[in-house]
């Protein structure tokens, strides 16, 4: 059977499929698009003696757990963008944010894992930023993990 033909038969089970991992039908919608992209995209990597259902949903499920960590991260968007004119709503969390700054400001004189950490932060993927440093990207999964740890550590999380 043809891959494309197959992939379009199964794409109203790859919707259902997207449904059960997220909260509203759009974000399904473009977590069926991605995996359908990616499955398009890395075809020669599928092994046709198997089912395509599984490998359809292990795609899924990696893209939606890759997309959940990018916007489970805190967005910095630098010290400077923040206006000092703020009402006293936002006083505590203008303390926070500063003890965060502070945080990662100590953090970056002790290791340089930091910015691979703000990089990340920034949305830049392992790849990009391995390819930015210079750096392995094992390396780069390190700096991060190690980053993220030594930042919570240094605000006693």
């Amino acid at each position: 059977m043809d891959f494309e033909k197959e992939l379009s038969e199964i794409y109203p089970w790859i919707l259902r499929v997207a449904r059960r991992f997220c909260r509203s039908i759009q974000d399904a919608e473009d977590l069926a698009g991605d995996t359908v992209y990616k499955v398009l995209v890395n075809r020669e990597k599928f092994d046709a003696s198997k089912p395509l259902k599984p490998w359809c949903i292990a795609v899924m499920q990696n893209t939606y757990i890759t997309q959940y960590n990018r916007n489970s991260l805190v967005n910095f968007i630098g010290y400077d963008s923040v206006s000092e004119n703020v009402s006293s709503d936002y006083a505590s969390n203008l303390v926070m944010f500063n003890d965060v700054v502070s945080a990662i400001h100590r953090c970056a004189r002790k290791s340089c894992s930091i910015d691979s950490l703000m990089y990340c932060a920034q949305g830049y993927s392992y790849d990009e930023i391995s390819e930015l440093l210079n750096v392995p990207v094992s390396t780069i999964r390190n700096r991060i993990s190690f980053g993220r740890k030594m930042v919570l550590r240094e605000l006693d999380y």
